[in-house]
């Protein structure tokens, strides 16, 4: 069960991911909810589709993704690192910005953390904690703890 909210949680923000390109692009573009709920179903449907059909590829295509990842990584950031505009450390880490419409910066700045403190505090942990004897409110407060999170 942790690695299916794992594996699902991962879906999703590769979903919002394109959602957000599509939408940085595409300015005709109004997305709606069912949207994002189609591309997790999409993007498992094609995940499954690779694990099973192309397993005896599998070795090669990780080998190969893992170099483009690599490689994708400095042609990136050398481009952002030189051509970024700069800002002072005061500006950088004290402004916050709404720029998804919610009622509230706080709000924003909290729901912008899901794909940073998911990843940190994984899935798995929570999930055989809350099956075990202890609350889940205590198993979701340490999820964090074993993961390096705390």
């Amino acid at each position: 069960m942790g690695w299916q909210a794992g594996y699902l949680s991962v879906c999703f923000i590769v979903g919002t991911v394109i959602q957000g390109l599509v939408i940085l692009n595409n300015p005709s573009y109004i997305p709606e909810r069912w949207h994002g709920t189609l591309m997790v179903w999409a993007i498992t449907a094609f995940c499954v589709i690779v694990n099973t059909a192309a397993v005896k590829k599998l070795p090669g295509l990780q080998v190969a993704v893992s170099l483009i990842h690599i490689l994708g990584l400095f042609a990136v950031v050398i481009p952002l690192w030189v051509l970024s505009p700069r800002a002072s450390g005061r500006e950088a880490l004290l402004t916050y910005t709404n720029g998804g419409g919610w009622p509230t910066t706080g709000l924003s700045a909290i729901i912008s953390l899901l794909s940073p403190v998911g990843s940190l505090t994984g899935f798995n942990y929570a999930v055989h904690m809350g099956r075990s004897d202890v609350p889940l409110a205590d198993a979701i407060l340490a999820d964090p703890v074993p993961s390096g999170g705390g």
